[in-house]
């Protein structure tokens, strides 16, 4: 099943509005998606991942991101792993700053 989250500006205004409960993220560099990553809600929730990658803490090839999406889920390392497939299966590789580890 395709990414079902919106697309909004990466920034700190719009990213302090995302949830503080698990799921899943998508990171886009303009109109390429470049991270799939995922927030397991115990200690980390949406909001506190986007704001790890707009800070610049989780590596410097997301810290370029442009735009992000959300999806809230109950199981987000499933929905991380079939999110990734698709993606794979469609384009023959990983989002460039996953093959990078973030």
């Amino acid at each position: 099943m395709p990414f079902g989250g919106g697309r909004y500006r990466f920034t700190r205004s719009m990213v302090e509005g995302a949830p503080a409960d698990p799921g899943v993220y998508a990171l886009w560099e303009r109109d390429e998606l470049i991270y799939y990553g995922r927030a397991s809600g115990s200690l980390l929730s949406i909001q506190a991942a986007l704001l790890e990658h707009l800070s610049g803490r989780a590596g410097p090839c997301t810290h370029r991101a442009t735009h992000y999406g959300w999806e809230i889920s109950l199981d987000p390392a499933a929905r991380e792993a079939e999110l990734l497939a698709e993606y794979k299966a469609t384009f023959d590789r990983l989002p460039r700053c996953n093959r990078r580890g973030g």
